[in-house]
């Protein structure tokens, strides 16, 4: 009900909107060509190319007929001028926003993906479980791939699904912050709504939670290590790649000690590059989702790089920088 309440007060703008700008519109008027009586006379034409019957007659050249302006473009330029209003602009934005942002969300969702075939056996069976009581499915992707084949090797489960495309949406959202803060907030609701549809979505058809409440509660949860996804992440961008891994480390890899550091390196380098890419393209392009994401092993030379610090003692003059650096705060 909601839905189409929305939809009649937009069709409702739109429609008022229409009718002022009719209103206010100036009549087009369609030049008349004057009548020559001359012209009635039908003459030869060599006769009409004779210069002196032209002087003796003053034989004018009739000018070429005004173009009358077709319907299509009166609707074009209606439809212009109406795109310049804000009533308008405020009663399409929320669905242009919608479909931007399903297409954003997609690009997400692309680099990971799995199934659990034991659902959809005949006879289905229960899913296999890991040690934390996770169903175990089959993933395709860089980031479940297993790392003897060179990939990241993560569990194949719903909550390493999330947070890869939590990951991507958090690029997305920092690019997205850079939007008129009057816009911002309806772009970046649709882009969370979309997760939220999939996640549910999964939810129901994998996981077999057929009850509403169940989902709910997940779907609370999910909200929850959303927000404090952003929080993370947000002080890593501030305080460097070291508290940017280490949000890296809780989120993706479950503050597992058998992680490997190389592979945190690896997708902090991955955020960073992202970023930087996210940061040169012009605000027409991401909002029509032509956003794609490097392929991870492009950068990986970015991370087996040592940096030159590794080998730099730590002086006294430093300790003296960071002690400045803290009285400030």
């Amino acid at each position: 009900m909601a839905s189409n309440s929305a939809c009649s007060s937009c069709l409702r703008a739109v429609r008022q909107q229409a009718r002022k700008e009719l209103q206010h519109r100036p009549t087009l008027r369609v030049q008349q060509q004057p009548t020559n009586p001359r012209r009635l006379l039908s003459t030869s034409t060599p006769l009409r190319n004779d210069p002196d019957y032209q002087h003796r007659h003053r034989y004018t050249k009739p000018a070429p007929p005004t173009a009358t302006p077709s319907s299509s473009s009166l609707s074009k330029n209606l439809a212009s001028q109406l795109l310049k209003t804000s009533t308008l602009r405020s009663a399409t934005e929320p669905y242009i926003a919608y479909g931007s942002t399903e297409d954003l969300f997609r690009t997400c969702a692309a680099q990971c993906d799995y199934t659990i075939p034991a659902v959809r056996a005949n006879p289905p069976g229960p899913a296999p479980k890991n040690a934390a009581q996770e169903d175990i499915g089959e993933g395709v992707g860089w980031w479940v791939t297993p790392k003897e084949q060179g990939g990241l090797g993560l569990d194949v489960t719903f909550n390493m699904w999330a947070q890869v495309i939590f990951l991507h949406m958090y690029l997305l959202t920092v690019r997205l912050r850079c939007f008129p803060k009057e816009h911002a907030g309806i772009w970046h609701q649709n882009l969370l709504d979309h997760f939220f549809y999939a996640a549910e979505d999964r939810m129901a058809v994998w996981h077999g939670m057929t009850s509403r409440t169940v989902r709910n509660k997940h779907l609370k949860d999910l909200w929850l290590q959303w927000r404090g996804l952003l929080l993370s992440y947000d002080e890593g961008l501030i305080k460097g790649d070291a508290v940017l891994a280490t949000a890296i480390w809780r989120n993706l890899f479950k503050s597992s000690e058998e992680a490997d550091i190389a592979d945190v390196a690896l997708v902090t380098a991955y955020m960073r590059k992202q970023l930087k890419r996210l940061e040169g393209m012009e605000d027409q392009v991401f909002a029509a989702g032509e956003v794609t994401f490097n392929d991870v092993a492009t950068i990986k030379h970015i991370a087996a790089k040592e940096s030159g610090w590794m080998h730099k003692s730590f002086q006294s003059e430093d300790l003296k920088v960071l002690e400045q650096v803290g009285e400030k705060k």
